[in-house]
């Protein structure tokens, strides 16, 4: 008997530096491990139409949301809400925030993962949405393991049965 795969929506950055996505093939092989299949547009999914499109039709398909809030955007000078900048700082892409979005409106469950050298803003700010935020550093030994209770926990979610 076969055990069915749990469709994943995993918003994260397509361009990631070499050594980010090195160390995400430990993260994929875990997410299969305890029963995720990732989706991502860009990666394994194909666009055919607008990103935006393409993303909710994708993750209506999906029975949950993994958001690697990693860094994306890197900033050295400038203002953040009237503060200047003393050093450079890192966001998340606007794609996750966007994403993030979709899946809780759309009620799927959701796991927010934010990169420790990222400054959590929107979505990523604790208590902004109602979904608990998980850090976690790629460069961190067995850094995936440390998400794994996460991952059960979301994998408990999806197979809840439907009312």
């Amino acid at each position: 008997m076969s055990t069915q795969l749990i469709n994943a929506f995993i918003s994260r950055p397509n361009n990631l530096l070499g050594l980010h996505e090195n160390r995400l093939k430990a993260f994929y092989l875990l997410l299969e491990e305890c029963g995720f299949k990732a989706n991502t547009i860009g990666q394994n999914q194909t666009p055919l139409k607008t990103p935006f499109q393409e993303v909710n039709d994708l993750m209506v398909e999906c029975q949950c949301c993994i958001v690697l809030g990693l860094p994306q955007i890197k900033m050295s000078t400038g203002f953040i809400s009237n503060k200047k900048i003393e050093k450079p700082v890192e966001f998340v892409s606007e794609w996750n925030q966007i994403e993030a979005t979709i899946s809780l409106m759309l009620k799927i469950p959701t796991l927010i993962l934010l990169h420790k050298n990222v400054i959590a803003r929107g979505l990523f700010d604790r208590g902004a949405a109602n979904v608990f935020i998980h850090p976690f550093f790629l460069m961190d030994k067995d850094w995936q393991l440390k998400l794994k209770p996460a991952l059960d926990s979301l994998s408990k979610k999806c197979c809840l049965p439907t009312i």
